[in-house]
C-alpha cells in the first residue's frame, strides 16, 4: 500500500475534481477539497466519510489570492505538508469570440489560469523545501485543438499548459513533478444540459478519468509522467 498523502484538490465540488477526491480518500489519502460551492463540498464529505482516508473541506475561490493563501496555510497548519496539488477548478462559456463579453473573458481567465498560478505559487515553496511534490493540472483538449465557441476557455487552458511546461523545466531537477492532463469531452455540469443529453453516452466519465489519474499519481520518484491526453473513443464531439 502506498504511504498516505496530503492532497489538495480544487474544483472538488463536481466533475473530475469530485471523482478524484473520492478515489484518493478511498485509498487512504488525506484530501483537502476546495471549491466555491460549500453545499456540494459538504455532500462530498458525507459520501466519503466511511472511507479509510480523510476529507477536509475548505471553501475557496481560486481566483482570490487571499482565499488561496488561507487554504494553503490551513493545510500546512493542520497536516504539516502538502504532497499533491490537483488544479481542477474551471469555468467556461460556450460563446463565439464576438459574443463573449469582457466580464466573461475575465472570469474564465481568472479561474482557469490565474487560479492555477495562485494555488501552485502557494504550495511550491513548501514542495521545494522538501525536495518533492506533485502538481497535477486538469487542462483540456480544447487547448490543443480548435473548437468554435470556446475561445476564452481555449486561451486559458493553452496558457495554463504553457505556464506549467515552463514550471516543469524550472523545477524538474528539484524533485517536483508537473503533470498536465488534457481530457476531451467529459460528462460534467460544465456542459449544457442539451449536450449532455445528446452526447452523454459517448463522453468520458469523471470516475473513469479519476481512476487513470490515481494510478498515475503513484509513479515512482525516478519517473515523471508529463503530459496525458484522454479522449473519447469517437474523437471530437460536433457540438
Amino acid at each position: 500500500m502506498p504511504v498516505p498523502r496530503v492532497v489538495w484538490i480544487t474544483g472538488a465540488s463536481s466533475g473530475i475534481g469530485r471523482s478524484l477526491a473520492e478515489i484518493f480518500v478511498q485509498h487512504g489519502d488525506t484530501v483537502v477539497a476546495s471549491a466555491r460551492r460549500m453545499p456540494q463540498l459538504e455532500e462530498l464529505q458525507k459520501v466519503v466519510s466511511s472511507g479509510p482516508g480523510i476529507c477536509r473541506i475548505c471553501p475557496c475561490d481560486v481566483g482570490d489570492e487571499i482565499q488561496v493563501a488561507g487554504v494553503g496555510e490551513t493545510i500546512l497548519r493542520e497536516f504539516d505538508t502538502i504532497d499533491f496539488l490537483v488544479n481542477c477548478a474551471g469555468v467556461t462559456y460556450f460563446k463565439d469570440f464576438a459574443e463573449t463579453t469582457t466580464q466573461e473573458f475575465d472570469e474564465v481567465i481568472r479561474t482557469n489560469l490565474r487560479g492555477m498560478f495562485l494555488t501552485t505559487k502557494k504550495v511550491l515553496p513548501h514542495m521545494l523545501t522538501r525536495g518533492t511534490g506533485v502538481v497535477m493540472n486538469i487542462l483540456s483538449y480544447a487547448g490543443k485543438a480548435t473548437y468554435t465557441g470556446s475561445s476564452a476557455y481555449a486561451a486559458a487552458k493553452a496558457g495554463a499548459e504553457a505556464m506549467m511546461d515552463v514550471l516543469r523545466a524550472e523545477t524538474r531537477d528539484k524533485g517536483i513533478k508537473i503533470v498536465n492532463v488534457s481530457p476531451g469531452a467529459v460528462l460534467t455540469p460544465i456542459w449544457h444540459a442539451k449536450h449532455r443529453e445528446r452526447y452523454g453516452h459517448v463522453m468520458l466519465k469523471s470516475a473513469e478519468i479519476a481512476k487513470v489519474l490515481y494510478d498515475i499519481s503513484l509513479q515512482p520518484a525516478s519517473m515523471m509522467i508529463e503530459d496525458i491526453i484522454i479522449r473519447p473513443q469517437v474523437g471530437d464531439l460536433k457540438v
